[in-house]
C-alpha cells in the first residue's frame, strides 16, 4: 500500500502513537520492530493505483456511484456502473465490494484490472444490513458463488500441518485410522477451494461434490498431457 492513501494514513496513526508512548515502551518497541518481520509473498505495487484509491475511498464516504472500464480476468473490459461498500485486503490483493448496477447484485471487483476509474454526481443509500464480515463468511477467499458442500481427504504426512490452523470457519476434521484426515467445508462456490486443493497435488483426494471431482481430474489430466507433450 506504499504510495497510496492508505498507507499514509496509517504511517500517520502510527506516528502520532509512537509520539504518545513511555520512552521505556518505546524503546521496547524499537528493539521488537528489529526481531520481528511478517511478510506478504508476491506482492502488489499499489502505488501506481493511488489516484483510484483515493476515488474509490472517497466514493465510500461520500456514497457515490462510480463508474468504472474494468478488465475482467478472461473476458474483454465494459463499462460497470457500482455503489462502493467497502476495500478488503487480501492475500496482497486489494479488492472493492460493492452493488453492481449490470448485475443487479454485490459483486467484487480487483482493483488492479480497474482500467478507468470515475465518481459520479449520483449517489446511494447506505446499505441495509450489509457488513462486510458476514458478506464473506462462506467464501474460501474472496469471491462468492452458491453453497456448496466439499469434503478432501489428505495424506497423513500432512495430518499435522492441516490441523494446525483453521482453513474456513465451517471446517470439520475427521481424523482417520491410517493416520489420513479428511476435511468438510461449506464454501460459496469451488473456484478458490480447488485452488488451494490442487497445491497439494498427488496428497489429496476430493470426495464431494463429483462437479469438483471431475474438475480436478480434467484439470490433472490436462496437466499430464501437457508435460507428455515435450
Amino acid at each position: 500500500m506504499e504510495g497510496t492513501v492508505l498507507s499514509e494514513s496509517l504511517q500517520s496513526l502510527f506516528e502520532k502513537v509512537w509520539a504518545v508512548l513511555p520512552k521505556p515502551l518505546f524503546r521496547q518497541m524499537v528493539e521488537l520492530r528489529g526481531s520481528f518481520l511478517s511478510g506478504i509473498p508476491a506482492q502488489k505495487d499499489y502505488g501506481v493505483y493511488r489516484e483510484f484509491i483515493e476515488v474509490i475511498q472517497e466514493a465510500i464516504e461520500d456514497r457515490r456511484v462510480l463508474q468504472l472500464l474494468y478488465h475482467p480476468r478472461d473476458q474483454s473490459p465494459g463499462e460497470r456502473k457500482v455503489n462502493p461498500y467497502a476495500v478488503h485486503l487480501r492475500n496482497g490483493t486489494l479488492y472493492l465490494i460493492g452493488h453492481c448496477h449490470l448485475r443487479k447484485d454485490i459483486r467484487t471487483f480487483v482493483v488492479d484490472r480497474m482500467q478507468k476509474i470515475k465518481m459520479t454526481d449520483e449517489s446511494f443509500p447506505a446499505p441495509i444490513g450489509f457488513s462486510l464480515e458476514s458478506y464473506l463468511r462462506h467464501s474460501f477467499g474472496m469471491f462468492r458463488e452458491d453453497l456448496v458442500r466439499v469434503k478432501a481427504r489428505f495424506h497423513k504426512s500432512l495430518t499435522r500441518y492441516l490441523l494446525e490452523r483453521r482453513w474456513h470457519p465451517s471446517q470439520k476434521n475427521k481424523k482417520l485410522k491410517d493416520g489420513s484426515l479428511e476435511l468438510g467445508f461449506e464454501v460459496a462456490g469451488t473456484k478458490e477451494i480447488k485452488t488451494w486443493i490442487l497445491g497439494f497435488g498427488s496428497l489429496v483426494k476430493v470426495l464431494e461434490p463429483a462437479s469438483l471431482v471431475k474438475e480436478i481430474k480434467d484439470d490433472l489430466e490436462k496437466a499430464l498431457r501437457s508435460y507428455a507433450k515435450r
